[in-house]
């Protein structure tokens, strides 16, 4: 399972939904793995909006889930995806950089992403499951 940024906010924001989904992950033992991109956006959060407390979460959940560097070859996969999936919506989309990132690592692991930008995923033609 591909951990996408709004299911760790989620969960730093202690929502049942998020909660719930994490606990079933982990009583099934599907590994769950956190795209580098990912990291980068919460941590453009925190240092924004953030205090030490949303720090010491974001340092705990890196703790918590490998995390998946972005490669030259995924980082070439997200830009075809992101292409593909702008011209498909009929030019630029509202898609963000990072969406196409998280992408291209679900598809070189063939596992969903999970989120709740269902959209946007879906555009980008991987699998997504929500909570």
């Amino acid at each position: 399972m591909i951990i996408d940024t709004t299911f760790l906010v989620h969960l730093f924001r202690q929502r049942q939904d998020a909660f719930e989904k994490g606990v079933e992950l982990t009583e099934n033992d599907v590994v769950q793995r956190v795209p580098a991109p990912v990291v980068m956006e919460l941590s453009y959060g925190v240092e924004r909006w953030g205090d030490r407390d949303e720090r010491r979460k974001l340092e705990n959940a890196m703790e918590m889930y490998p995390v998946v560097e972005l490669t030259r070859e995924l980082a070439d996969k997200a830009g075809a995806m992101g292409g593909k999936a702008d011209d498909a919506l009929g030019g630029e989309s509202d898609i963000d950089k990072v969406d196409p990132m998280v992408a291209a690592v679900a598809d070189f692991y063939g596992e969903p992403v999970l989120t709740e930008n269902v959209e946007h995923f879906e555009a980008l033609g991987v699998e997504v499951e929500t909570y």
